[in-house]
């Protein structure tokens, strides 16, 4: 059976799964459709009938939806359809603002302090950084004055932590996660990416949440 429809034509394609809406008189095909949901067949209200236009079969979106378990709410301010509820307004993320003072924190493994800091802030800002500690094998990097490598690898970790001055800390800290876009000379076999960041960004963490060392 065919009949002129015109008007706003809402519906869910099942070819597609595109919603479709127009304002034009089209012709369309009328024929008793069965819905199945997980094997259950599905009755919709009478005037809810599917049809099937230029080859493809069209559904009742409210009553699928309905079947399905999803409430649906038109909007004609804003021609919207709502399928299981609105969008909800984005919450503002609570950034934590840090006390202006001194403040240390360590890295240790197995009982050995590897990595300890000490950076000031103000008003969340890096105004100044340096290592307190920095071994490896139990070698201390800082106090180095022979090793050449060990001096460059000094200095690539300097690098790595000074990037930290001048920014937000609660902004800044995740760029160590990439110290390859940071550090860019190479020393001996050792890259910017083979610096071990995670160590110093657990050393800055637990200065951080132990507070204020020094005000």
């Amino acid at each position: 059976m065919k009949k002129f429809i015109s008007g706003l034509l809402v519906g869910a394609t099942l070819m597609t799964g595109i919603a479709y809406a127009t304002g034009t008189q089209i012709e369309v095909s009328f024929r008793p459709l069965k819905y199945y949901v997980e094997g259950v067949e599905k009755t919709p209200p009478a005037d809810q009938a599917g049809f099937i236009y230029n080859g493809r079969t069209y559904v009742p979106l409210k009553f699928v939806s309905e079947t399905l378990g999803k409430e649906v709410k038109w909007d004609g301010d804003t021609s919207s359809i709502y399928i299981g509820g609105q969008p909800q307004a984005p919450q503002t993320k609570h950034i934590h603002n840090y006390e202006n003072g001194t403040y240390r924190g360590i890295f240790a493994d197995r009982g050995d302090i590897q990595v300890s800091v000490e950076f000031k802030l103000e008003n969340n800002i890096v105004t100044d950084i340096n290592f307190r500690q920095l071994y490896h094998g139990g070698k201390d990097y800082r106090t180095e004055k022979e090793d050449q490598v060990m001096i460059g690898l000094r200095e690539q970790h300097e690098q790595l932590i000074q990037h930290l001055v001048g920014k937000d800390i609660r902004e800044s800290l995740h760029h160590l996660y990439e110290p390859g876009n940071i550090v860019t000379e190479d020393v001996d076999t050792f890259t910017g990416a083979t610096l071990r960041a995670g160590k110093i960004i657990s050393a800055v963490r637990d200065a951080l949440n132990r507070g204020v060392y020094k005000y």
